[in-house]
């Protein structure tokens, strides 16, 4: 994994667990290769990680991002998108949580996902 990455795993970890404290929802983020069809790659990790909220794709290697939500969320794709850009151009992957997670209605917490995920051959 790349050196970016790295950098900032344990920050990003603190931020899922915040996030998931004062929102209720699960979040994952997933780390490892999206291959030459990201958004397909990530339609198929968040049908993998269907019961949480927010799965957030990251490829270190190729510094792109993809984030898919629950549907039943009905978050606003255009203020969604404003709220996380400036942190993902920054590649500060905590950051974009938080702001990410701030637009969540609150519910209570369910079923305990793991944070963060890498695919095994990573």
């Amino acid at each position: 994994m790349t050196k970016w990455w790295l950098e900032q795993k344990a920050e990003v970890a603190r931020a899922i667990h915040t996030a998931e404290e004062t929102s209720g929802h699960q979040i994952i983020v997933h780390v490892g290769n999206l291959g030459r069809h990201p958004e397909k790659r990530a339609n198929q990790l968040a049908v993998k990680w269907s019961a949480a909220s927010l799965v957030f794709c990251v490829d270190p290697k190729h510094r792109h991002f993809e984030i898919r939500w629950s549907p039943s969320l009905q978050l606003n794709s255009q203020r969604a998108t404003e709220v996380v850009t400036d942190a993902l151009r920054a590649h500060d992957l905590s950051a974009a949580i938080t702001a990410l997670s701030a637009l969540l209605p609150l519910q209570e917490e369910g079923h305990e996902l793991p944070d963060i995920v890498t695919d095994d051959n990573e």
